[in-house]
């Protein structure tokens, strides 16, 4: 009786917390006024502008200083428009950019004025860190085929550091690295930047007169204000319809692009399985070759990706496996046409061996295992991209791993043998994507993973399209994959998975309703990643969206959500979630978000249960969320996010917290602490599958409390834009104790069982990832790097943290020291220096 009223208690005090939130920021929405705002400015200010570059002989010097008499009579880009927080006035302050350009590259000197220079943003951080940094900036945006699709992004700092990405009607690719020199110099009158864009860096039409889309972006931090040269209204998604012209730049080529970055790279290592220290000298070679002016080849001979950051890991006791992050960078740069219809997940390639527990299998007695990779070796990767002037843009990639064996010893005659545990592999990919008007395109892509020797063969093909209205205020978007298995003596298997989407894109009131139906023998994670088919999915979502400021908010979003689940076969419910949410970030740039759902009538899980044809009924339950953070300008500051669920009915109650500061001691050096600790009481899950002398199935559920503490704390010290020494150590604990079994009926429903078998987890995971990285050239790198892993399972829970990190510590661990040089060498430039020595 008191465990009912104490949840009854927590049930009302949830309703009423949520009810005055949400009245909360009504009342905020409805009874604020506008804030005072600076004029508007004239309509003319927000007409399509074109600015001109000039031609010049010999090439400036890239330090910032407008020494060249040439920048003095070049046209001046100024007159900015606010963009945000006010849309459409008066910045306040000026920018003035000027451009040239010779045979070998585009030119670009800005000036971004400031009253009080002492006072600029100007964070230090690592290349491609500029929008998470304190930092005033300006963005150059290049669309070489004026196209409003297709936009290099190039970002400079007042200290210099840069950044640059890729935008497409995919999205943005915000790993793209090109090589461009730039220069950047606070000064008495605010800040200058000085840039140099090799057309090695870009990709143009091979036309005469060349007419570039373009616009610039300055963040004046200080103030956090965004202001463009040429107008944008903050309340279309389609920005680059707004982009203006840069013109002027005649008769030049597209130069060969043709770069090569040989590496070298040795490791000391100690892993758990060999206590002694092993001594590993590697070399390999990355190829970049333009095969025209709009499509590139890039290949990894050799790779070595020893230094890429480590995995969280997590105690997983779901049925579906989980997606981790790619990091490794011939993956993730220049491969956004590859992200098309969602089949290809990268970290399928050189992941663990499809048989990697065969040799755990083939144990006899007397046998252990000395060798077991967890990873398959990667041979070489290609990869070739690009689009061209008509808007046709093509992917092709291709990837191979060797044999990978497992090796068995016996212990007391020490002869071994191996067992396969994946053979030769072959990865393909095929993407071919047009461009159509109103930023819209089509797409036909197609995946394959081939093993000769297994004759197998996954095939995936996938159709996907996005169309817009002609003031992108509408669009709808559909995508229709086939999955196709072929296996020797084994009759082919075929699935298919469809989506269409309708949304209204821009305006204050925005909505989307969609479907998305899996059959049941869709299959695409041989190269793909799906957690579950025979499934179809029903959402409409609505926004209200406010974009200039009122009262103290600066901007806010209100969504609501409803989202209906069935089974594809055969038809039956899962699940109806109820949502409502909101963000808002205020005047002083503090943020908040709040989102409350409920499932009126449960969860009918046909997963949990591990075996198909079972279902696990889940009774109603809801759940709140709040997250808030401090301004982000500041030294310190300080994210919060809550969580609770509750479902009353088995008194399942979860609440987590999680607490990130972050302390700005300088410019360059900074610390983060991330901390957060869930207890989710009574938790319902399954157990083990057994089978009756009938050979009937027998699922065991359990009621457990888990418990889970992490803790992530980032150090990180900028030396200058070159140089960097960062580190990152995570601990994760996670303990599952089971307090009592059941056996899961037909109808989805438990009944208690006196199975009494020790279940209990208790997993850690802890990893250390020491690296400096020093940019000694454009486009080379030395990097050191420190890498320590331990991770451990058991049943024996510890009874507080201290001593179970302390036994953590203790446990068997893999010790990596690492060193890697690489070197950028263009041939252009190899041609030029030959050419001089003669």
């Amino acid at each position: 009786m008191k465990a009912a009223t104490s949840y009854n208690r927590i049930k009302r005090a949830y309703y009423i917390q949520t009810i005055l939130v949400f009245s909360f920021l009504f009342w905020i929405v409805s009874s604020g006024v506008a804030q005072n705002q600076q004029p508007i400015i004239d309509s003319l200010f927000k007409v399509k502008k074109t600015i001109q570059a000039i031609r010049i002989s010999s090439a400036p010097k890239i330090d910032a200083n407008m020494d060249e008499s040439f920048w003095k009579d070049c046209p001046v880009a100024s007159n900015f428009v606010e963009y945000a927080p006010r849309n459409g006035t008066v910045p306040t302050v000026a920018t003035e950019v000027r451009f040239a350009y010779d045979d070998e590259a585009l030119y670009v000197f800005a000036v971004m004025f400031d009253p009080h220079p002492d006072s600029i943003c100007k964070e230090l951080g690592r290349r491609d860190q500029v929008e998470s940094l304190t930092t005033d900036y300006i963005s150059f945006d290049i669309l070489p085929y004026n196209d409003g699709l297709n936009m290099f992004e190039f970002k400079v700092t007042p200290r210099g550091l840069q950044n640059d990405c890729k935008y497409s009607a995919v999205g943005v690719d915000i790993t793209w690295d090109a090589v461009w020199e730039y220069a950047a110099k606070i000064t008495d009158k605010g800040w200058v930047a000085e840039v140099k864009f090799p057309y090695s860096a870009l990709r143009f039409p091979k036309i005469e007169n060349q007419v570039w889309g373009f616009n610039m972006w300055r963040n004046f931090h200080r103030k956090n204000e965004f202001s463009t040269w040429s107008w944008v209204d903050n309340k279309d998604n389609n920005i680059f319809s707004y982009y203006s012209q840069l013109v002027g730049i005649n008769n030049i080529k597209p130069p060969v692009r043709l770069s090569f970055s040989p590496y070298i790279s040795g490791y000391i290592e100690q892993t758990t399985e060999n206590k002694n220290w092993s001594y590993i000298l590697r070399g390999g070679l990355d190829l970049r070759y333009g095969i025209n002016e709009s499509y590139t080849l890039d290949m990894m001979l050799i790779p070595d990706f020893g230094q890429v950051q480590s995995d969280d890991q997590i105690l997983n006791l779901t049925p579906f496996e989980v997606r981790y992050d790619e990091r490794r960078q011939f993956f993730t740069e220049a491969t956004e046409l590859f992200n098309k219809c969602g089949i290809f997940y990268t970290r399928r390639v050189g992941s663990m061996p499809r048989n990697f527990y065969a040799p755990y299998d083939s144990l006899k007695v007397n046998e252990k295992i000395s060798k077991n990779p967890e990873e398959t070796r990667i041979i070489n990767a290609t990869k070739i991209s690009g689009r061209n002037s008509k808007g046709l843009g093509i992917g092709f990639f291709n990837a191979m791993t060797t044999n990978t064996w497992g090796k068995l010893e016996d212990t007391i005659t020490g002869a071994s043998r191996r067992i396969a545990t994946q053979p030769f592999t072959n990865y393909n990919v095929l993407v071919i994507d047009q461009n159509l008007k109103h930023n819209s395109y089509v797409t036909l892509i197609n995946t394959n993973f081939w093993t000769p020797d297994d004759h197998y063969s996954a095939n995936v093909t996938g159709v996907e399209t996005r169309l817009y209205n002609k003031k992108s205020t509408w669009s709808i978007q559909g995508r229709l994959n086939v999955s196709q298995k072929y296996q020797n003596k084994i009759k082919p298997d075929f699935g298919y998975d469809y989506t269409l989407v309708l949304s209204k894109t821009s305006g204050k009131f925005q909505l989307q309703v969609g479907r998305e139906e899996i059959n049941d023998h869709y299959d695409p994670n041989d190269m793909g990643f799906l957690t579950n088919n025979n499934e179809a999915v029903n959402q409409a979502k609505i926004y209200w969206l406010i974009y200039d400021p009122v009262w103290k908010i600066l901007n806010n979003q209100s969504e609501f959500v409803v989202t209906y689940n069935t089974l594809y076969k055969p038809y039956a419910f899962e699940g109806l979630r109820i949502q409502a949410g909101n963000t808002t970030t205020f005047t002083n740039f503090w943020s908040t978000f709040v989102q409350a759902g409920i499932y009126p009538y449960g969860y009918h899980d046909y997963y949990e249960p591990r075996t198909w044809g079972l279902l696990y009924q889940r009774p109603q339950y809801y759940d709140f969320a709040w997250n808030m953070g401090t301004n982000a300008r500041k030294p310190f500051r300080l994210v919060i996010n809550t969580f609770l669920m509750n479902s009353p009915s088995v008194k399942n109650f979860q609440y987590s917290v999680s607490l990130t500061p972050r302390v700005r001691f300088s410019d360059r050096f900074a610390v983060t602490l991330s901390t957060s600790y869930e207890k989710n009481l009574n938790n319902q899950g399954w157990v083990k599958t057994n089978f009756d002398s009938l050979f009937n199935v027998i699922t065991l559920f359990g009621r457990r409390d888990v418990n889970t503490i992490s803790n992530i704390l980032t150090v990180s010290y900028i030396f200058n834009t070159k140089a960097s020494l960062s580190l990152r150590a995570r601990h994760y604990w996670s303990m599952a104790k089971y307090l009592e079994f059941y056996t899961l009926n037909g109808n989805g429903t438990l009944d208690q069982s006196d199975y009494k078998q020790n279940h209990d987890i208790n997993f850690n995971a802890f990893t250390v990832d020491l690296q400096f990285v020093w940019y000694f050239a454009p486009g080379s790198e030395l990097s050191v790097v420190w890498k320590n892993i331990i991770s451990t399972q058991d049943q024996a829970v510890a009874d507080n943290y201290w001593n179970n990190l302390g036994n953590t510590l203790h446990s068997p661990q893999t010790n990596s020291f690492s060193v890697r040089v690489l070197y950028y060498l263009d041939y252009l430039k190899l041609k030029k220096a030959l050419s001089n020595r003669h």
